[in-house]
């Protein structure tokens, strides 16, 4: 790994989706890390994404890589366009900084995993595990407080606001479905937190529209069984109202053996009660910014929290319970 005094260039791939400000974010707080290229099919993308970084853009990622010697780059083109991008980067040895979902099939994942040779340089920007809410959920699992975790049930809502939305959202090729897109958070928290690594999923969508949409589903729900262990229910969805001053009330409810916690993501409040103590609002830790721990793995060479591994792992069972409700919601293994 380079020494701390470094600086590591980089590249943005695409800004299809707002969460390329978690990247842009984090560059704009650091020292270590600049951005040297940026490269965007859509014109009036790239020439924004020149504009905010000041680098040369390309349309085509080709160009990029063949101009610009760099060492890692982020991806935020429209989500079926990701995983070629992904595979291209890892077969030049470049670390790939992934936004959700990297890939929505899974003829695109197997092309990444043949790309990455195993090699640990590959990670996805999954942003929950580093809030205040879920790093308190963790300690508190860890303690044995709630004993052993006997269910994890993860509510996701979102706002749709059709007219607000890209083309690109609406066509399946490129959106990938309500699964494999939404999904993933809460596929990767549920395993992150409880470390089970096999068992089955299903997954259902419902055959209602979301409003203002034609054939796009308004909700939902993948079913993980854990092997031994416990079950995960995932229900999300495209119908938070309107009129609702936050984007989604995410929560997730944890129930063990001896106790509940209750995480209100949106509220930035999370309860546990037990067998022995009344229900208590837990005091946060800091959170951290969503891409920093990426940066600090190539700058300083820290442990990579979210490994290639990891990433892989989330994204298949999302695209496995999109499968799964096509089929009828039969049940898949995943390992």
């Amino acid at each position: 790994m380079p020494a701390s005094s470094e600086m590591i260039d980089i590249a943005i791939v695409g800004a299809a989706h707002p969460h390329v400000e978690y990247v842009l974010a984090e560059v704009a707080a650091r020292t270590d890390v600049r951005v040297v290229a940026v490269a965007d099919h859509d014109a009036a993308r790239r020439v924004e994404l020149e504009r905010r970084t000041g680098a040369p853009g390309y349309a085509d990622a080709n160009a990029l890589l063949d101009a610009h010697p760099i060492r890692a780059a982020a991806i935020f083109t429209e989500f079926g366009l990701r995983a070629p991008i992904v595979a291209k980067l890892l077969r030049r040895g470049i670390f790939a900084i992934a936004d959700k979902p990297m890939a929505v099939t899974l003829a695109q994942l197997a092309t990444i995993e043949e790309a990455l040779g195993g090699r640990n340089l590959l990670t996805l920007l999954l942003e929950k595990r580093f809030y205040p809410v879920t790093l308190a959920l963790r300690a508190i699992i860890d303690s044995g407080e709630l004993g052993d975790v006997v269910s994890i049930t993860a509510t996701g809502p979102h706002k749709l606001i059709p007219s607000r939305r890209p083309a690109w959202m609406f066509e399946p090729a490129t959106y990938g479905g309500i699964l494999a897109d939404l999904t993933v958070h809460d596929i990767d928290l549920a395993l992150w937190l409880t470390g089970y690594s096999s068992g089955t999923v299903s997954g259902w969508v419902s055959p209602t529209p979301a409003a203002g949409t034609t054939g796009f589903p308004a909700l939902g729900r993948a079913i993980l069984a854990c092997d031994g262990g416990p079950q995960f229910a995932i229900d999300v969805d495209w119908i938070q109202p309107e009129a609702s001053p936050r984007h989604g009330d995410y929560a997730m409810r944890i129930s063990g053996t001896k106790g509940r916690a209750d995480v209100l993501f949106a509220e930035n409040r999370l309860l546990v009660e037990t067998a022995t103590k009344t229900r208590r609002e837990v005091d946060l830790p800091a959170g951290r910014s969503p891409a920093a721990f990426a940066f600090d793995h190539l700058v300083r060479g820290d442990t990579l929290q979210i490994p290639s591994a990891d990433a892989l792992r989330a994204t298949r069972i999302a695209i496995l319970a999109q499968e799964s409700a096509a089929n009828g919601g039969q049940a898949v293994r995943w390992a």
